[in-house]
């Protein structure tokens, strides 16, 4: 099994406790040959991790937080021209359990000797962000439908009020899949040979974060190729991310009383960008789902007196609609 795998990861702010779990945890393993850290203008102590590992770990600094889609881009590009192998991306509050390094590089060697290596990738288990796999949701009802908006797809009310019910609720009876084919995925965790990243470019800067790692690795699929998540390869999450379900009882309170404008604006923003240009298979089903979904986003909005916050949801999705992207002064980076 080859070893020429270098991990790709992307910070800011000061997170140096969550980076460190990650590298170290991460260079342990003989997989794992170096790692590029690139820094979105991090107010962290980055030097102590080149003196701890001065052979294994670059750091690539930034003047100014450039978002998600340009550091992974530079930090792709990097490991390209490094010579990796493999490139393994993780965000930096991610950290691999043991055995999940060599769990992904097994089923990503036995998928490639079926569609070919610049055709295959594999993703990294990570229960908080992919919830509904974990709990036992059947896979239909678990995975974005086509022309669905913001998350919303009408075909699946049902049982999203079903689920919600007492013997309705998801159970693993079974235990979890081996493999979980999937259409496009988050950047963390997403393992693949150096000939798929050539192949699909590197991430697209205007989406500047969220909703850039859909359009990234969907054109793995769009393109013919495979993408699947291995539940055995389990990657912890040290710090849960802003909109999992866990923290709120639905889509659009996640986007109502999230924490954040900056994140809330650029997430309904890009994914309604992505939804419309990308995703959108029927017009007419898009329009109804885009409908429905503003109808209620609007109720909930007067049940949580959140009247600001629906505003600027409203005008980051007309933005997405229109194509108006990049960077949006009223939310610097």
């Amino acid at each position: 099994m080859s070893k020429q795998t270098t991990l790709v990861t992307l910070t800011y702010g000061d997170r140096y406790s969550y980076l460190h779990t990650l590298i170290s945890r991460s260079l342990a393993n003989p997989l794992i040959e170096r790692v590029i850290v690139v820094s979105n203008a991090s107010t962290a102590p980055l030097h102590k991790l080149t003196e701890q590992w001065p052979e294994q770990v670059r750091v690539i600094h930034l003047e100014h937080n450039t978002g998600s889609a340009n550091g992974y881009a530079i930090g792709i590009q990097a490991a390209l021209q490094a010579g990796g192998e493999y490139l393994w991306l993780m965000d930096d509050d991610n950290a691999p359990t043991p055995n999940a390094v060599e769990v992904l590089h097994d089923r990503l060697q036995r998928l490639i000797q079926a569609h070919d290596a610049d055709n295959t990738a594999v993703l990294g288990f990570r229960p908080t962000h992919q919830a509904d796999i974990a709990t036992g949701v059947p896979q239909r009802f678990a995975l974005q439908k086509r022309s669905s908006f913001l998350g919303f797809h009408v075909a699946q009310v049902p049982y999203k009020l079903w689920r919600r019910l007492p013997w309705g609720r998801p159970r693993l009876s079974a235990g979890l899949p081996s493999l979980v084919q999937l259409p496009f995925a988050t950047y963390g965790g997403l393992l693949a040979h150096h000939s798929l990243y050539r192949k699909i470019g590197l991430p697209l800067d205007a989406l500047k974060l969220y909703a850039d790692d859909n359009e990234y690795t969907w054109r793995i699929t769009a393109n013919g190729g495979r993408l699947f998540l291995v539940p055995e390869a389990l990657l912890d999450d040290l710090e849960h991310s802003w909109n999992i379900k866990q923290r709120t009882s639905n889509v659009y309170e996640s986007y109502l009383l999230g924490d954040s404008d900056l994140r809330a604006y650029y997430g309904a923003r890009n994914q309604a960008w992505f939804d419309k240009n990308i995703w959108v298979s029927s017009p007419l089903l898009y329009q109804l789902n885009r409908w429905l979904f503003l109808r209620l986003l609007r109720v909930f909005a007067r049940r949580c007196d959140a009247g600001p916050r629906l505003k600027l949801l409203e005008q980051a999705i007309a933005d997405g609609e229109s194509g108006l992207l990049g960077l949006n002064r009223s939310y610097p980076l």
